[in-house]
């Protein structure tokens, strides 16, 4: 082994390293990266094991689900049930990208009107700045033109002074020459870095838009909250706003809606709950009134917040209507007990901005 291992001594004192020797030294170092790299891909091996059974679990359990819908729906005692379940899903789900395409209509509106008044204020505080350079730049250039006809004048003084008894005059002259010429330096470099300045502001890029105000994204949040409402009551004039919340937030066999007859006349209100839902039009004095008693209401847990508290956002009476039969018209809504913000109808918590 001595022998084996004596090139490393020879190594170590210098000694040349023989070709064999040097293949050697690689052989090991391959060897333990060889040993590392497979420590990795067994690692990595293992993971992916871990995860595809995982994987197989949650397929297992996707097809029981599939397994007991599909006896769920072939069962005609609860396949009616299992229908207006769905249906209900689908009515929340539109509901939800009604308020949606509300609340990104209203985000981008402000944001443009921002973006816009954010860009001509910067300009015209900008245009403020060079009017206020150019104007300090007038002066300056009028008081170094002033200070090179002072020393003009002084030079051709001193020219004129050319007799003998002149001279101790125009000593003094010279003297006050000096002054005269720093402050014509002076006044130069004034004008230099005002010149700068003016050249420093024109190439001073737009400052970045902050984002939408805290105001605004009050009003923004107190809109979507208002058009929220106003779902839940086209929804609850078929009686199916709480029906559409139960559904999401229950598995379909936990739910019953009667017979068949029952069933049926369930998924007639939910085909015009969702036409109603559609066709949301002509809303904006509606939409106002409601906003106007949030904005009376609503309060916030501090100044930075953009979301009001949902125990200040007191539910507003439903409009009445007449009685009708099941499954052809809107029935007569009760008052209005959801609180939109409290119990989150439509996903809207999903929806405001902060």
């Amino acid at each position: 082994m001595i022998d084996k291992l004596s090139f490393l001594k020879g190594g170590a004192d210098g000694g040349a390293v023989s070709p064999d020797e040097e293949r050697l030294m690689q052989l090991f170092q391959n060897r333990a990266g060889l040993k590392k790299a497979y420590a990795d891909l067994k690692d990595e091996f293992h993971l992916l094991r871990d995860r595809l059974k995982q994987q197989e679990g949650a397929t297992i359990r996707v097809q029981e689900q599939l397994d007991a819908l599909g006896d769920l729906l072939g069962d005609p005692k609860t396949g009616f049930g299992a229908l207006v379940f769905f249906q209900l899903r689908t009515l929340w789900k539109t509901c939800h990208q009604q308020l949606s395409t509300f609340a990104a209509d209203l985000t981008r509106q402000q944001e443009a009107r921002e973006v816009a008044k954010h860009k001509t204020d910067a300009e015209t505080a900008k245009s403020a700045r060079l009017s206020d350079v150019d104007q300090r730049l007038q002066g300056a250039a009028g008081e170094a033109d002033l200070q090179r006809r002072h020393l003009a004048d002084a030079q051709s003084e001193i020219g004129r002074l050319t007799a003998f008894w002149h001279y101790f005059k125009r000593r003094r002259r010279q003297k006050s020459l000096e002054l005269l010429r720093s402050q014509v330096v002076a006044a130069d470099a004034a004008v230099g870095d005002l010149h700068a300045e003016r050249s420093a502001i024109e190439r001073e890029s737009a400052p970045e838009f902050p984002g939408i105000s805290l105001a605004a994204r009050r009003n923004i949040n107190l809109a979507i909250i208002s058009f929220a409402e106003l779902l839940c009551e086209s929804v609850d004039a078929y009686g199916l706003a709480a029906r559409a919340k139960e559904a999401v937030a229950r598995r379909v066999h936990e739910m019953s809606f009667g017979a068949r007859a029952e069933c049926e006349g369930y998924m007639q209100r939910v085909q015009q709950a969702q036409a109603a839902v559609a066709n949301q039009k002509q809303i904006t004095v509606a939409l106002k009134v409601k906003l106007d008693r949030l904005r009376a209401t609503c309060e916030y847990r501090n100044n930075a917040d953009t979301v009001p508290t949902a125990d200040s956002l007191a539910p507003a009476p439903a409009p009445a209507a007449a009685d009708a039969g099941l499954g052809t018209m809107a029935k007569p809504p009760a008052p209005a007990t959801w609180n939109v913000l409290a119990e989150d109808y439509w996903d809207l918590y999903t929806l405001l901005l902060r």
